[in-house]
């Protein structure tokens, strides 16, 4: 006798977007960043995942931000696999599927610029899985702590450009 597995049907995905201001010419106390710098630190965080996510313990990177990349996230036991696409100066894309699981996930990471200077990033999310659902009693608090992450990050990028380990151009 055959068993099959079935999962869990996962529900609508927990689909959500918001925007992060970077330059304001208004607030003097922030420093701008570049687009350069900006995309520069962008790049690093695929490039460079434990310099921006404190709980990766190790990561193995293979291909190259022309082509592409994949990468495998340790956490402990557990290691995630993800590709992450590159659109030059413009946006990095990350997508995982969990075979197992049927978990998916992909977060884009766009560059706005609607006048020149003014800089914005545009972080979209797209996830699936048992928690990661739109009808989650936990997608709040999971939005919440993306939306903190990508100010963590925004964050990240001006400290390292403001130390200048980021390419001016």
């Amino acid at each position: 006798m055959t068993t099959m597995t079935t999962q869990r049907p996962l529900g609508n995905p927990l689909t959500f977007e918001h925007l992060v201001q970077i330059n304001d010419a208004t607030d003097t106390r922030v420093t701008s960043l570049t687009r350069s710098q900006l995309w520069q630190g962008l790049i690093l965080r695929a490039t460079e995942p434990e310099g921006f996510i404190p709980w990766l313990d190790t990561s193995e990177i293979q291909g190259n931000i022309e082509q592409g990349m994949q990468r495998y996230l340790n956490y402990g036991s557990y290691q995630i696999r993800d590709e992450v696409h590159f659109t030059a100066n413009e946006q990095v894309e990350y997508q995982s599927y969990d075979a197992t699981t049927g978990a998916e996930f992909i977060l884009r990471m766009k560059i706005e610029e609607p006048t020149p200077d003014a800089l914005f990033v545009r972080f979209i999310y797209h996830a699936h899985s048992v928690d990661h659902h739109a009808d989650s009693p936990l997608g709040y608090a999971i939005k919440e702590a993306y939306r903190f992450s990508d100010d963590d990050l925004i964050m990240r990028i001006r400290l390292l450009a403001e130390s200048g380990n980021l390419d001016v151009q």
